[in-house]
């Protein structure tokens, strides 16, 4: 299991610090450790962890992230292309042409999405069924275990002492995702100046966002 997030004050998207258990490991390899895929669609929330995928792959990959207005300059400079936030593009004849172009010219492409494939409902017909057809990998809510380690692990990056106690507090009050986790720990860092964090002070600053 690997346990380094992020750092002090930015988001590493870096390969060692995606954490691994049970519950996304067919995800990690779905998308990292399989060499053989031309095209993937990687789907989740927003918070649930397609950007630090899609940046370890582009690593990895050496690989591009592009738009729909700019691949065909792009093509020469690698075989790997990412391709984020499908369901905002709204130019879908462009869209199918990009995605056409990476195949006919054999380069992979790994596509993002907040949304079901079955769910996009594209008006192109074969703009589609080329998306309904491609092998797609969704990420799987995060479980109350893979936030803890985050808050934990971004608790000591940011050298804030806190107990078992107020984890599960924090935990039972915030939205189940990466986002959120990030948010709160940098509202503590920033409202905290370095004493200890106990659930009074963590139940003050949840009131200050809902007022």
């Amino acid at each position: 299991m690997q346990l380094n997030l992020f750092n002090n004050n930015q988001i590493d998207y870096c390969q060692q610090n995606f954490i691994v258990l049970d519950e996304n490991k067919h995800v990690y390899n779905s998308v990292i450790g399989d060499p053989f895929w031309k095209c993937l669609i990687l789907f989740g929330p927003k918070g649930s962890g397609k950007t630090h995928l899609t940046h370890i792959w582009q690593s990895v990959n050496n690989a591009i992230f592009i738009n729909v207005n700019n691949f065909v300059s792009e093509m020469r400079y690698s075989d790997a292309f990412i391709l984020e936030d499908i369901q905002n593009i709204q130019d879908e004849a462009m869209l199918l042409h990009c995605y056409n172009y990476m195949r006919e010219n054999d380069k992979r492409l790994l596509i993002t999405s907040s949304t079901s494939p079955k769910r996009l409902n594209f008006r192109l017909k074969d703009l589609s069924s080329r998306i309904l057809s491609t092998t797609n990998v969704k990420i799987p809510p995060a479980s109350e275990e893979l936030l803890r380690i985050m808050l934990i692990k971004r608790f000591s990056d940011k050298q804030l002492r806190v107990n078992l106690r107020v984890i599960d507090y924090i935990l039972a009050r915030i939205e189940r995702s990466f986002c959120s986790v990030n948010k709160i720990i940098e509202k503590i860092d920033n409202e905290s100046m370095g004493s200890n964090i106990t659930i009074p002070f963590i139940n003050t600053l949840l009131r200050k966002d809902t007022t």
